[in-house]
């Protein structure tokens, strides 16, 4: 007999009737809608249900979810969760919540193995990776205190998604499935540092999720002082692949760039990434640095990230640039994780 159990924050109805027998059809859409559309935590609250069945359910699947340890808000609303796993392990969620939008950003995995220099989020490495039913309690987590669905979702908290990448994909098919969340793909936005190979992988899926890629430089040598040799791909091959996902799905791909100090925010390296930008038909999301215990890198002046903003702007780049955006908090990613692991010690 088949132990293994399944998230309920993952469960399709096969999985519900491989495990739930003998009971109407129309039970199995009930327990889905509580799951995916009521944004529920335990199977006792499923009215609907007779008591045994939410018994059984309770019983052969993992009802773990993401328990709030810490949150912290700024002026401008955008609140940073830190939130504690099953297994005692953190995570950070975050919500943007602006005038026009709200904007979830998810983690995909329990500190993140590209280890960036300039990044919290893998101050302490890789522990584990999400499960993709963890993936999506994180959504379902938080449209619970929103009430509703974002706007938007990022994957752009802690973690490499690209290195999680099966787990990553059963998160996403439940997330736009119709008959689970049916959350629009095209609302979607997976980040990764630049792993050419998993740009390639998601792109021969053909879906409508947008790719951010993690630049922050202009060549070679800029990208080597910025991340670590094992996940520093060749420019070109990042390139390559970027063009690659546009031509199977159509979508514009966004180049991230965080501006960090004496590093790349030199005016010349805006000129050179226009043209980067016109080459892969991107955007650009001009990210000014937000500063780390974990690192010696620092922000640029203002008025030095208002320039680069405005030669690119200058030049004809479509861009993306938002000063203050979390600037009073813990922002930078991964900063509430490893403050709370280095207390620990």
């Amino acid at each position: 007999m088949n132990n293994y159990k399944h998230h309920i924050f993952e469960t399709t109805f096969s999985q519900l009737e491989e495990n739930i027998s003998n009971y109407p059809k129309y039970r199995y859409s009930q327990i889905i809608n509580w799951v995916y559309k009521n944004f529920i935590f335990s199977p006792f609250e499923m009215i609907n249900l007779p008591l045994k069945l939410r018994e059984e359910i309770s019983e052969k699947f993992i009802w773990e979810y993401p328990k709030l340890v810490q949150k912290q808000d700024t002026a401008d609303k955008t609140s940073k969760y830190l939130l504690k796993l099953h297994d005692d392990e953190h995570i950070e969620f975050v919500l943007i919540d602006s005038i026009k939008r709200k904007t979830f950003c998810l983690s995909s995995q329990v500190g993140c193995p590209v280890q960036c220099y300039f990044c919290a989020s893998g101050a302490y490495g890789l522990k584990r990776n999400l499960s993709a039913g963890e993936i999506v309690a994180q959504f379902l987590l938080g449209c619970h205190y929103l009430k509703k669905h974002p706007d938007n979702v990022v994957f752009m908290g802690i973690g490499e998604p690209f290195l999680n990448f099966t787990n990553l994909i059963t998160s996403l098919n439940i997330l736009c499935a119709p008959e689970y969340i049916n959350y629009a793909a095209r609302r979607i936005t997976i980040s990764t540092c630049g792993i050419p190979s998993g740009i390639i992988k998601l792109a021969n899926l053909e879906k409508q999720w947008n790719l951010a890629v993690s630049l922050h430089a202009v060549d070679n040598d800029m990208r080597a002082l910025l991340i670590p040799a094992k996940y520093n791909f060749p420019l070109q091959d990042i390139y390559d692949s970027c063009k690659y996902y546009y031509n199977k799905t159509g979508r514009m791909i966004t180049l991230e760039y965080t501006l960090i100090k004496d590093i790349n925010d030199k005016l010349k390296y805006a000129d050179l990434l226009s043209k980067i930008s016109f080459d892969l038909k991107a955007k650009i999301n001009l990210i000014p640095y937000n500063s780390t215990e974990h690192s010696t890198f620092a922000r640029p002046e203002q008025q030095a990230c208002i320039n680069f903003a405005n030669r690119l702007t200058k030049n004809g780049a479509n861009i993306t640039f938002r000063l203050e955006k979390g600037n009073k908090i813990n922002a930078a990613c991964g900063q509430l994780r490893a403050n709370i692991i280095k207390n620990s010690f």
